[in-house]
């Protein structure tokens, strides 16, 4: 999957609405929106040329933008009923009525127009703040046709980056396995459940996804053939930006569950080359292996914290699973879970404040959170029909969390903020899906 076909967008930069390059205002504090969204209107953006041809692509362009923002959560639409507000003037600044927007209550304008050349589109947009009468950013956005979905999420991008000062979310990616095909094939799409490609193609059944930190790799586990026809679980590397992918550890017996350092320089994994399962380190090329763990139960799962020292992971050695933290050398191995029988799949947030994991507390999995030091515990969802939600991933911002669930009586990728609201459904019918990882920041 190469770069050019996710995203082929030119973003020229015409005009910035902040005063000081020293200093950037922030309009939006993130936290500060769970108790109030910011009122925001995005009027139909202009055909500048009255093409009927580009009309269509257009309104596809604002309508992803749009529920790109209203995803957020940071804001609430104001539609005004009378649109001639909009339509008896352009966008540029001299063009916008600032009081009669502010009579409608609304805070920031979303304004711009498109032009169509042929297998192309270019978009010329602006951010306005209503209050203070000034535009926040205006950007050219040129683009193949093909590639209106990334034009719309690297638009949206920019409205929450300039807003918050946080980088928005829209043009990451999530990896899930499907069953689809009868196996067990990796398939990555959009943040929003659109734009599927299937990643792998080797008849056989893929676990355990994960990201590089970079985005530009991916690791998996996956059965292959080893010497005497036996099966093996190998754990193999994909660069998305060509297309290759190898073998990084084919150790006898389970290589397995791989966990990248922040950093990029290592992975931690389960190898059980050595008798039981336990935590390995190695670096991410597959050499230099070292074992961390050392217990007679399993220890599985292992995820990192997001300054790169301590690992936490899923161990039997309770006997029932529960989650474990230690130092990433093995060290000061201390337990954090306790309630429940069956804790797995700890994820660390990206922002080091919390973990979240699957747990079993009344026969079927639910997902929790839970402080690094084993305190705080949270549950996020609550089976209601005997379902599993299982295999939590966090966003890139540690916001929002993708995880599967067999409530529809197949597996199903749904999504939770970090609140535990706004739970809805993200991809169905498309077989059992199963292990989503939600990617960092991609360029």
């Amino acid at each position: 999957m190469k770069k050019s076909l996710i995203l082929s967008v030119v973003g020229l930069i015409l005009f910035c609405g902040v005063p000081s390059l020293f200093s950037k205002r922030i309009y939006i504090v993130v936290d500060n929106a769970r108790l109030r969204q910011s009122l925001i209107s995005f009027p139909p953006f202009k055909n500048l040329d009255e093409d009927q041809a580009a009309q269509e692509l257009g309104e596809q362009v604002g309508r992803i933008a749009r529920d790109d923002l209203e995803f957020s959560g940071l804001f609430s639409f104001i539609d005004p009923r009378d649109l001639s507000l909009w339509n008896k003037g352009g966008y540029e600044l001299s063009d916008i009525d600032f009081k009669a927007w502010t009579s409608l209550g609304t805070e920031f304008l979303i304004a711009g127009g498109y032009r169509s050349s042929g297998d192309s589109i270019s978009l010329d947009m602006r951010l306005y703040d209503i209050a203070s009468a000034k535009m926040v950013f205006g950007k050219k956005y040129i683009a193949q046709n093909r590639d209106i979905r990334a034009l719309a999420h690297r638009f949206a991008d920019a409205v929450i980056e300039e807003l918050t000062g946080e980088k928005g979310i829209f043009q990451t990616k999530i990896l899930f396995v499907s069953d689809k095909t009868k196996s067990k094939e990796l398939y990555v799409m959009d943040y929003d459940g659109k734009n599927i490609q299937q990643l792998t193609f080797h008849k056989s059944i893929v676990f355990s996804p994960a990201w590089s930190p970079d985005g530009k790799k991916i690791s998996y586990s996956t059965y292959t053939t080893h010497e005497r026809n036996l099966k093996n679980l190998d754990l193999f590397v994909l660069d998305i930006t060509t297309g290759d992918q190898k073998v990084i550890s084919r150790k006898p017996g389970l290589n397995s569950g791989a966990s990248w350092s922040p950093n990029g320089q290592e992975i931690a994994l389960t190898l059980s080359y050595e008798g039981d399962p336990d935590i390995y380190l190695m670096n991410a090329n597959g050499e230099n292996v070292r074992k961390v763990t050392a217990h007679p139960a399993l220890d599985v799962e292992p995820s990192w914290s997001s300054d790169g020292q301590k690992i936490i992971f899923s161990s039997g050695r309770a006997p029932l699973a529960h989650l474990y933290r230690m130092k990433k050398n093995g060290e000061a191995v201390e337990r954090l879970t306790f309630a429940g029988r069956f804790n797995s799949s700890p994820a660390w947030g990206p922002k080091g404040e919390k973990i979240i994991f699957s747990g079993d507390l009344g026969g079927y999995f639910d997902l929790f959170l839970i402080n690094p030091n084993g305190t705080g515990l949270q549950r996020l969802t609550k089976s209601q029909n005997r379902e599993n939600n299982e295999h939590p991933s966090w966003s890139a911002d540690g916001r929002h969390i993708v995880f599967s669930s067999n409530r529809s009586k197949k597996y199903e990728l749904y999504m939770i903020n970090d609140d535990g609201s706004n739970e809805h459904g993200l991809l169905k019918n498309y077989g059992n899906i199963y292990s989503p990882a939600w990617s960092p920041y991609l360029e």
